[in-house]
């Protein structure tokens, strides 16, 4: 009997060579180029959407407190670092902040929302005798040239919870805001002044009154380098038109019956009331 012998041939798997592996890094790398050259172009993208998005939700949050006359939106005091306002002929100016003023600062103290409101919806032709008071409001344009230059720095209010921390305040995104609020104008300011401008008729006061143009102008981002302010190439503007009375209120009394700041024409602090109107009789010529 013949025995025969089986024999199994072990099967050899070959690997790659380095020449294929070689150009196997070379395809590679040459993505990795392409897909991190492009990342940073994305990411700027990403950013500059998030920032346009959240002046789009601030410019419409302030506007609609300015167009209100809010009063209790004590809250903006944790993102308004301060507000300046300068005259054509004071270019000193005057700044407010939300930080109690020591002996030696230069800024006055911004207690709360109401001071942040009133002092951005004061009209850019109020005739501004210092920091708190104003005279002849309220008044026509006596083409005087003197206008109020108001602008405020703002850390963003609808941004991320990160940027609402105390300890992000200097990193967190800011911008600048401009407010400008005037009365609607009409043919007859444009006629001249003096003897050669037209008496003024109650219809075009009663406007003057109680119809206002508010622009709300805003350029991102702030940034802030040994003491000097700059402002990015970014801007939109805000416009929209109220209608119903501008009053000044103090805001260290209030109106036992009422409530609410008690009236006083020489107030630098201004707010609007919608619903309610006044009559033409208090305006100068």
């Amino acid at each position: 009997m013949k025995l025969i012998r089986s024999y199994r041939r072990s099967q050899v798997e070959d690997g790659f060579t380095m020449i294929e592996l070689v150009l196997c890094l070379g395809i590679i790398s040459f993505a990795l180029i392409a897909i991190i050259g492009v990342l940073p172009v994305g990411i700027n993208v990403q950013k500059d959407n998030r920032e346009e998005t959240i002046i789009v939700q601030d410019g419409m949050y302030w506007m609609e407190a300015i167009r209100s006359g809010a009063t209790g939106l004590d809250n903006l005091t944790n993102h308004v670092d301060y507000i300046r306002i300068d005259e054509t002929s004071n270019r000193a100016g005057y700044r407010w902040e939300p930080v109690p003023a020591s002996p030696g600062d230069n800024h006055l103290f911004l207690p709360g929302g109401a001071a942040i409101i009133g002092l951005l919806s004061m009209p850019v032709q109020a005739d501004l005798v210092g920091p708190v008071q104003v005279k002849n409001w309220p008044q026509i344009d006596t083409g005087s040239g003197e206008y109020n230059y108001i602008r405020a720095k703002v850390r963003a209010i609808t941004g991320s919870a990160v940027d609402q921390a105390e300890f992000a305040r200097d990193l967190a995104f800011s911008y600048r805001m401009t407010s400008e609020v005037r009365p609607v104008r009409t043919v007859e300011d444009w006629s001249g002044y003096g003897e050669r401008r037209p008496v003024v008729g109650n219809i075009n006061k009663f406007r003057k009154l109680n119809f206002y143009e508010i622009k709300l102008t805003f350029e991102w981002p702030v940034f802030e380098f040994d003491g000097e302010e700059t402002v990015g190439p970014n801007r939109r503007v805000f416009r929209s038109m109220v209608a119903g009375r501008l009053v000044n209120r103090e805001l260290n009394r209030k109106d036992s019956a009422t409530g609410q700041w008690l009236e006083n024409p020489n107030s630098a602090f201004f707010f609007f009331e919608p619903l309610k109107f006044s009559t033409p009789k208090y305006v100068a010529q």
